[in-house]
């Protein structure tokens, strides 16, 4: 890792933050960590740069030992671990911008406010 690529631990806990309301994307089960796997793990570090991934591949011995394997060939930093549950940071390699999703704007029917009583139509 390069010495740009350090992160310090105000930028450690945004992250440990923004990732608290991650599900885990990727799940490496009893085969380990596969070549399929990995590519999962490189394709979506690509695309979301925070990544929450699910260890369960056996004891603390073996997810360690992912744990590290991942973050040597994908070149992610090891945001947090909590049991079998890590979170990895990677800077996308792409300068694409992401597009900010669009807020959904309510019309006054779609807010829930009900209509005044005298202005209803009366039969």
């Amino acid at each position: 890792m390069a010495a740009e690529e350090i992160l310090h631990q105000q930028q450690k806990r945004k992250l440990r933050t923004l990732a608290h309301t991650l599900k885990p994307v990727v799940t490496v089960g009893g085969s380990g960590l596969t070549a399929a796997v990995l590519n999962e793990i490189e394709l979506s570090l690509e695309h979301h740069e925070l990544l929450k991934i699910k260890l369960s591949c056996g004891d603390k011995a073996a997810r360690i030992q992912v744990r590290e394997q991942i973050c040597s060939e994908t070149g992610g930093h090891l945001i947090q671990e909590i049991g079998a549950v890590i979170v990895i940071y990677r800077k996308a390699k792409s300068a694409t911008k992401k597009a900010k999703p669009k807020k959904k704007v309510l019309n006054k029917r779609q807010a829930g406010k009900a209509r005044p009583a005298d202005s209803r139509s009366r039969r």
